[in-house]
């Protein structure tokens, strides 16, 4: 009895010593009693409950898709620099629409300083098409005794059997809107400040990096536009490139240039010929990756047609074959050399957390711009659209930035070093290539 009660006490202290002699290497135990660690926000960043969130937020926001006929912009804001307007009628429905009392409301006090400019008025909207008003304002009307005051008035018509209106604005230069405006790029600009500290408190960069850095997070576009009385309305495109142009609103560009990147292009030329004077190999390494980027983002701003930061990020939600939505016309669809050469010249050489985020920033913008599809999100408030794309944004630019990393990091002797060093070593004449096609292309179509 005792040797058995000996025995079964050995087996069990031999499975303890077992159990306790095959721990965790040291390193993973200590990872794994720290408070947060980054597994476990990975996992939670792609659980599946994660795009449950997501259509969440969506089902709470979305509405009924607009029907029947919509104008477009639903207010017109005139100001000095926008005297004449146009605007669209839309007709979302399956049937013409006849259109009948196109007037203005002479209850209004200002009716008078608005006019039509169309010699015929439409009389019908087709099936899911669209006419267009021209309107002009008399700005004289608004200056009095050297001063000019605000002024309003209604169009009315009717679509059908129903009344329609729209709101007629007169804005001239206001201070307080001004203020608004400037408030909004401060914020955007502290903290653009604050992740620069944060950043590159360690590291001492000269005038070649930050010259493209700050460019490229200066004029990124954070957003299509922000109105400020339409956080809570659904609104139309018209709407929002309305308010984006500053009448009624906000560009959410720190600097809103109408050819923001070639300024871009620009800071790329300037850096790397700034960095051909120094002749360390890294340098001359760095200057050939500037001008690399600045042929490769040359590429879809030439497919494009634009130079506009947020008119380039709207032109890829468009879909790349017909009208469906998906796949999106994004650059690296439009534009794959010009975006394999970018993602290369980015993650072979060595580079600050700053300076690939810029990089990214411009990437997304360039190469993987648009949100979510139209209908995805019709009906929705302005605000949370504007907050699912900011959303959606960041998810882009944290995907390039862990992909180039995780390209950088490539093992030597691997595929993905041996395309890196092929593709680096090739980047400058295969974007000039891919440039020369490209303006080929768009001389003959």
């Amino acid at each position: 009895m005792a040797a058995s009660a000996s025995s079964s006490l050995a087996a069990v202290s031999l499975r303890l010593s077992t159990s306790v002699a095959s721990p965790l290497p040291l390193a993973r135990v200590a990872h794994a009693s720290s408070p947060l660690p980054r597994r476990n926000f990975l996992r939670a960043a792609t659980s599946p409950a994660a795009p449950c969130v997501l259509f969440f937020a969506l089902a709470l926001g979305c509405g009924a898709p607009p029907t029947g006929v919509r104008p477009e912009p639903g207010t017109l804001v005139f100001t000095p620099a926008a005297e004449r307007l146009e605007l669209r009628l839309v007709n979302h429905g399956a049937a013409p629409v006849p259109l009948t009392r196109i007037r203005f409301d002479t209850r209004t006090p200002d009716w008078g300083a608005f006019s039509i400019e169309n010699r015929e008025y439409p009389r019908e909207i087709a099936a899911g098409g669209a006419v267009s008003l021209r309107l002009r304002v008399d700005r004289d009307h608004f200056d009095r005794a050297g001063a000019s005051r605000s002024g309003s008035a209604r169009l009315l018509f009717a679509a059908g059997e129903a009344p329609q209106i729209v709101e007629l604005r007169w804005e001239p230069p206001d201070l307080a809107s001004d203020l608004r405006r400037t408030a909004i790029r401060t914020a955007l600009a502290l903290a653009l400040v604050a992740l620069a500290w944060i950043s590159t408190r360690r590291t001492r960069l000269n005038w070649t990096t930050w010259l493209p850095v700050l460019a490229a997070l200066a004029l990124f576009p954070f957003g299509p536009g922000l109105c400020f009385d339409g956080v809570g309305s659904s609104l139309s495109a018209a709407d929002v490139e309305q308010c984006a142009a500053g009448r009624g609103g906000a560009s959410l560009s720190l600097i809103a240039v109408g050819e923001g990147w070639l300024v871009y292009l620009v800071a790329l030329v300037s850096a790397g010929l700034g960095r051909l004077v120094d002749r360390a190999a890294l340098a001359r390494r760095l200057a050939s990756r500037d001008l690399a980027l600045a042929a490769a983002f040359a590429g879809p701003l030439l497919a494009f047609g634009t130079l506009d930061p947020r008119r380039l990020v709207g032109e890829q939600a468009a879909g790349l074959v017909g009208g469906a939505a998906i796949p999106p016309s994004w650059g690296i669809f439009v534009q794959p050399i010009a975006a394999a050469v970018a993602l290369a010249v980015a993650a072979a050489p060595p580079a600050g957390r700053l300076e690939r985020l810029a990089f990214a920033a411009a990437f997304v913008a360039c190469f993987l711009g648009g949100g979510l599809p139209a209908a995805a999100l019709a009906g929705s408030g302005h605000g949370l659209v504007l907050f699912i794309g900011a959303v959606v944004a960041a998810a882009k630019i944290a995907a390039v930035v862990w992909f180039v990393q995780r390209l950088h990091a490539s093992a030597t002797g691997s595929r993905a070093r041996a395309a890196l060093f092929f593709l680096e070593r090739a980047a400058v004449p295969l974007a000039i290539a891919n440039l020369l096609v490209t303006s080929a292309y768009a001389l003959l179509r």
